[in-house]
């Protein structure tokens, strides 16, 4: 399948340029505490968007700061699931791979 390159990559690069000059003293470890806690924000109100953003600007920064192509990563991602089994829910609703 096809998929757009470039776009998420140079979201990524503006968010951790401007993370980085910002927060300059941010470590992966850091984002990744940070992230945790906007992760516990958004499961206390899983209808906020802004909550959501949030977490995604995390990704974005630890991205940037790893070097990382995210975007392909995602699209890779998305390929290697498509091919797997699902099961069925679980009680909380959670479908994992089999």
């Amino acid at each position: 399948m096809s998929y757009g390159f470039g776009y998420m990559n140079d979201l990524i690069d503006k968010v951790g340029t401007w993370a980085s000059g910002v927060f300059t003293k941010a470590t992966p470890a850091s984002i990744c505490e940070h992230l945790r806690r906007e992760v516990k924000e958004l499961i206390d109100a899983p209808h906020d968007e802004e909550e959501a953003a949030d977490c995604v600007l995390l990704l974005f920064h630890l991205a940037h700061k790893q070097g990382w192509n995210l975007e392909q990563a995602v699209i890779n991602k998305l390929e290697k699931n498509k091919a797997r089994s699902w099961g069925k829910p679980d009680a909380q609703g959670v479908v994992e791979h089999v």
